[in-house]
């Protein structure tokens, strides 16, 4: 927790820096430019590499969203008051086909029998065609989907001020990015009695929302969750991620010269400078297990090529790299393909993917070097925790490892998956959020 604090009084001192310029727009009644401001305030300094994986909370931020919100509140004296009706509705700013926050959404949707999702478009992605709504409306038809259409941010506050008083729902539930500040201003309008939940998805970085107090404060680790408890002085409710049960993987029997490595996760999670340089650890990998790699998730588009050809260097067949960027299921995949053991992303650990790939059996073999930011070193996620690696000549050794014994370690991954993150254990935990 030192290190954690040791980031506060950075964090305090930039903020005290462009708070005052901030409070004087909302002053002035120039939302716009205030909105835009925080915004990019947040982005700016979350890009400052000390702040990465040590802090997750902007309490400043925080009390100029209830300020906006005030200002901008479209029934001040609340005479046009309305009663809250049955629907659900969850706040995102984009929706993708993979990755955790969307994953997650889609599972909520589905547990509580269908929801309005409102998309806020924040950074214009849908308005200039790089993503489609169609992602979010195929992947959860039991939803009602909205892509908030103004342009300006302060329009969107409007805009969803607007869908809060047609939808009137029960309950609302906050999955936005991290610099995103539309829902929450707009949510200072919402009625006393409708239910406010803070899905802290965002769990290396500060984001916007994290202390604001009339909401129900939920974490998806109890790692995240033990910070968040002890910085809000508040209970957080552990909502454990959940991937639908898609069966056991039925594996080859790895043979120590000939064993096959998967990993999954996107460019974000990997680094290709340093010592653990992916390029670097892949090429490592295969000289050493004499197998076959699979990556499976986006790298952007020159890194493949990349590593092919740190593989042509060493005399290594490239074609013993696989690159997958998207598939339509990482589960199903992970059944079709020949591998016998996952390699969890690093340094940026997958967390959900985690869990569905030991739902599918594999043993599991992750980053676990100490000088991590303390919000980085998650161990609840894994079932062996011998598998857990600091360099590469270690890495190597767990691999193999982890091809011994691999019935055992398949089935304790598989009850893992069963016992922690199942769907009883799910639908209980999503019952606790929304009563």
């Amino acid at each position: 927790m030192n290190e954690q604090q040791d980031v506060l009084p950075r964090l305090n001192l930039y903020h005290n820096e462009i708070e005052p310029a901030i409070a004087s727009k909302i002053e002035n009644g120039e939302y716009e430019q205030a909105l835009y401001a925080i915004a990019s305030g947040v982005a700016s300094f979350n890009m400052i590499p000390y702040v990465f994986g040590h802090t997750l909370f902007l309490a400043g931020f925080d009390r100029l969203l209830l300020q906006l919100g005030q200002r901008m509140h479209d029934d001040p004296e609340g005479k046009a008051e309305w009663t809250p009706g049955t629907a659900r509705l969850i706040i995102l700013s984009e929706f993708y086909n993979s990755g955790g926050h969307s994953l997650v959404t889609a599972d909520l949707v589905q547990a509580m029998g269908g929801a309005v999702v409102v998309l806020t478009d924040l950074f214009g992605k849908y308005l200039k065609g790089t993503e489609k709504i169609e992602t979010a409306t195929e992947r959860m038809p039991m939803a009602m989907v909205h892509r908030l259409q103004k342009l300006g941010i302060s329009e969107k506050v409007r805009e969803l001020q607007t869908i809060f008083r047609a939808v009137r729902p029960q309950s609302v539930m906050f999955m936005v990015h991290h610099p995103d500040p539309i829902a929450f201003v707009a949510a200072v309008s919402l009625p006393r009695s409708v239910k406010k939940i803070f899905m802290h998805h965002c769990d290396h970085n500060p984001a916007l929302g994290g202390t604001l107090e009339d909401y129900v404060h939920v974490d998806f680790t109890r790692h995240i969750q033990h910070f968040c408890e002890q910085h809000l002085q508040r209970k957080s409710i552990v909502l454990p991620l959940f991937v639908e049960d898609r069966g056991v993987k039925t594996f080859s029997q790895p043979v120590p010269n000939a064993m096959n490595i998967v990993t999954a996760g996107s460019s974000t999670k990997y680094k290709f400078d340093g010592p653990f340089a992916y390029h670097l650890v892949v090429a490592g990998i295969l000289a050493a297990t004499g197998g076959h790699y699979w990556h499976i998730g986006s790298l952007g588009d020159s890194a493949p090529e990349f590593i092919r050809a740190t593989l042509r260097e060493r005399g290594i067949d490239p074609a013993r790299f696989t690159y997958m960027p998207s598939v339509p299921s990482l589960w199903d995949t992970l059944k079709e393909i020949d591998a016998h053991v996952f390699l969890n992303s690093f340094p940026v650990a997958g967390v959900r993917g985690a869990i569905e790939v030991q739902g599918c059996g594999y043993p599991l073999v992750y980053f676990a070097l100490d000088d991590r930011p303390p919000l980085l070193r998650h161990t609840e996620l894994f079932a062996d925790l011998d598998l857990g690696w600091r360099s590469i000549p270690e890495l190597i050794d767990k691999l193999k490892l982890a091809g011994e014994n691999h019935a055992e370690r398949v089935a304790r991954s598989r009850q893992f998956y069963l016992q922690g993150y199942g769907r009883e254990v799910f639908m209980r935990a999503v019952d606790e959020v929304l009563s």
